[in-house]
């Protein structure tokens, strides 16, 4: 198993869903502050920061999600922010040997989108495929988007942030899996016991994931949310990454709205670990209640 100089997290947290064994591993978190919401205000995020007890600069989690089950390989959600982003990131290959997933045994990876910090680990640092026999499964917009004849290499004009959304990334990320690479463009079964669901706006195919059915259902749904405490009571605040704000916002909102309604749990990329919430309506916001869990369980 790789080594490092410090200690990677290999917490993990289990569902039952159906037959399948659906699983939060940590990839890490990265720190931020307020700074990441560029147009909505930022001492009404740092009060409602400090309402919930938490820091005026967020930690915002990297969650990735596998579900195991009778009838397929092991298939994982996402696949964090890879190797050379610090310490506190890329620790999905370690997360993984903790519940006895090898990643040569992962047979699919769906991805939410192709920001670098759910791409990213898809290839160790030579470039080389990290899962060897997975086939990678995307909405066809993210690949019109991300992956054109020639992406812009990064300017040294761009902010801080920009390394972790460039094409050029995504296109190294994907490279060798591009005979292996699957797309959609609507709600459909894409993986046994798994519905796409797009939910554009961050990005233009940013998609969650349904494992399950009804209200025993989990919805993952990457990047709809990255400071939980600020952006349920406020679904109006976008986040810098958001590729369309306006559109990312409605999609929060419906999302929030149908998952109070529904009954169904939730499980953010960016939601704090272990990342599986229930929706609840409060006031003109709604508040994100992390869902009981399964400490150890047999897959």
């Amino acid at each position: 198993m790789p080594t490092r100089s410090f200690t990677p997290f290999t917490s993990a947290v289990h569902w039952p869903v159906g037959r399948q064994t659906f699983t939060s591993v940590s990839d890490g978190y990265y720190q931020t502050d307020l700074t990441v919401f560029p147009t909505f205000d930022r001492v009404v995020a740092g009060g409602l920061q400090r309402a919930a007890n938490r820091s005026a600069e967020p930690r915002i989690s990297h969650n990735v999600y596998v579900v195991r089950g009778p009838d397929h390989a092991p298939m994982l959600i996402d696949t964090g922010m890879g190797d050379g982003w610090g310490s506190t990131m890329g620790h999905l290959p370690w997360a993984l040997s903790s519940i006895g997933v090898g990643a040569d045994e992962v047979g699919t990876v769906l991805l939410t989108h192709l920001h670098l910090d759910h791409c990213a680990g898809l290839i160790d640092p030579d470039g080389t495929p990290r899962f060897p026999n997975a086939e990678v499964i995307v909405h066809a917009a993210e690949v019109d988007h991300w992956l054109g004849d020639d992406p812009e290499p990064p300017s040294d004009d761009d902010p801080p942030w920009a390394a972790a959304v460039t094409r050029q990334g995504a296109a190294a990320a994907l490279a060798p899996y591009r005979d292996r690479l699957r797309t959609f463009d609507c709600e459909q079964l894409v993986a046994p016991g798994i519905t796409a669901v797009p939910l554009t706006g961050h990005t233009p195919g940013h998609s969650g994931y349904r494992v399950g059915t009804g209200s025993d259902s989990i919805l993952v749904v990457g990047d709809i949310v990255h400071v939980p405490a600020v952006q349920g009571p406020r679904p109006d605040a976008s986040v810098i990454f958001d590729v369309d704000p306006d559109a990312a916002v409605d999609a929060r909102r419906t999302l929030f709205d149908e998952a109070d309604r529904g009954g169904f749990r939730i499980a953010g990329a960016h939601t704090e670990f272990p990342g599986v919430n229930l929706v609840r309506r409060v006031d003109d916001g709604y508040r994100l209640v992390p869902d009981l869990w399964v400490g150890s369980i047999d897959a």
